[in-house]
């Protein structure tokens, strides 16, 4: 294989490893910055960070049982624009998992 072709390849070879694993994001530093969904909420901080733990708690338990390419999809959109956000990797691997189940 090519130098060229090697390095074309690698990016692919970057993002399926990474699905294999859980992606590791600093959840303090994205809900410190995370903005109020509710004028009532006068500090979204406590709620995004719970949710946010609860989250990727129950990707570190299932993560190995969800399909590789489900997994990789949704951390790949997680990372489109915005920050990370485990919740958003959990809610688009669900949706998959029950968009695959129907006939």
């Amino acid at each position: 294989m090519s130098w060229i072709a090697r390095l074309m390849a690698l990016p692919l070879m970057i993002v399926a490893a990474w699905a294999d694993e859980l992606p590791r994001f600093d959840i303090e530093a994205m809900c410190k910055a995370a903005p109020r969904l509710e004028s009532g909420d006068p500090s979204p901080y406590p709620n995004c960070v719970r949710d946010e733990t609860e989250a990727r708690n129950q990707l570190e338990r299932q993560w190995s049982g969800f399909d590789a390419r489900q997994r990789e999809m949704c951390a790949q959109e997680t990372s489109v624009g915005g920050a990370p956000s485990y919740v958003e990797i959990l809610t688009c691997i669900q949706m998959a998992t029950d968009n695959a189940k129907k006939p």
